[in-house]
């Protein structure tokens, strides 16, 4: 991801894997760079919190709704047919933590 930009703000969108077993975060990683890459968010996003169904992902805010739309658009993770709900976003990533502490397992999986 790039260095933040001066002024630059970021939202953090909590986002839940639906239809299929928990999957593998680089499979999940391919799908999202897929449907990205072919929008304005491209590959200026990370994943921060990752558990298999559920994760957030950060994103600077002014690609947001892209951001929101490009995790919609994912159809497929590996071999398995799912959907992409997206749950809520946030200007801090500390509120969705609170928000989904029973989803999170450790803190090893969390990454900013």
């Amino acid at each position: 991801m790039p260095s933040k930009a001066i002024g630059e703000r970021w939202r953090y969108i909590a986002f839940e894997i639906v239809g299929s077993e928990p999957v593998a975060r680089n499979d999940f990683l391919d799908a999202l760079l897929k449907t990205a890459r072919t929008s304005a968010v491209g590959d200026r996003f990370r994943i921060t919190v990752f558990e298999g169904d559920f994760g957030i992902v950060k994103v600077p805010h002014k690609l947001k709704e892209d951001m929101v739309d490009a995790l919609r658009a994912i159809g497929e993770v590996g071999d398995s047919k799912c959907r992409v709900e997206t749950l809520r976003t946030s200007g801090t990533i500390k509120t969705l933590k609170d928000k989904f502490r029973g989803r999170i397992r450790t803190s090893e999986s969390v990454r900013e």
